[in-house]
């Protein structure tokens, strides 16, 4: 089965997650984790094929069962790195073509309770694309030990 135009209309949520949930697959220092939320059971899947067919992605899942208000997550794993910003709004447009009502994405990210407004500048100023800059942001020991670098080098 292949998804066509329009056919998840008004099902998938336009406000989305990124690095809000633990990586199944990888060190999450290595790898960022995207959540959809998505009306029904059947068309999280059809959503969850459609991403992994579609992109460059080290795993695609859907959840188990629905949350509270009756919505399935799908959850993408991607890997941390510096096209991340154009991964994501990659997968963006491509969910746009089947769902043309979530067209102005809003996305939460580590730690973050407001959402924000899908572009280049929000997204680099709460999301890490870089392995070193996560783990110096959520690490409390590598963050003593760079400050004894920093501290050391002065000598």
């Amino acid at each position: 089965m292949s998804i066509q135009n329009n056919d998840l209309i008004d099902l998938v949520q336009s406000t989305f997650s990124v690095d809000q949930y633990k990586s199944k697959i990888g060190d999450d220092k290595n790898v960022v984790v995207l959540a959809f939320e998505v009306k029904d059971a059947e068309p999280a899947k059809d959503l969850s094929l459609f991403i992994e067919t579609g992109h460059d992605c080290i795993d695609v899942d859907v959840s188990p069962g629905p949350d509270k208000d009756g919505n399935y997550k799908v959850f993408v794993e991607l890997q941390r790195n510096s096209k991340l910003f154009d991964s994501i709004d990659n997968i963006l447009k491509d969910i746009t073509r089947v769902d043309e009502s979530a067209n102005s994405f809003m996305f939460n990210a580590y730690k973050s309770d407001m959402p924000s407004n899908w572009n280049r500048q929000n997204f680099e100023s709460s999301v890490y694309s870089s392995s070193y800059d996560y783990e110096m942001a959520t690490n409390p020991e590598a963050q003593e030990i760079s400050e004894r670098i920093k501290f050391l080098n002065k000598y």
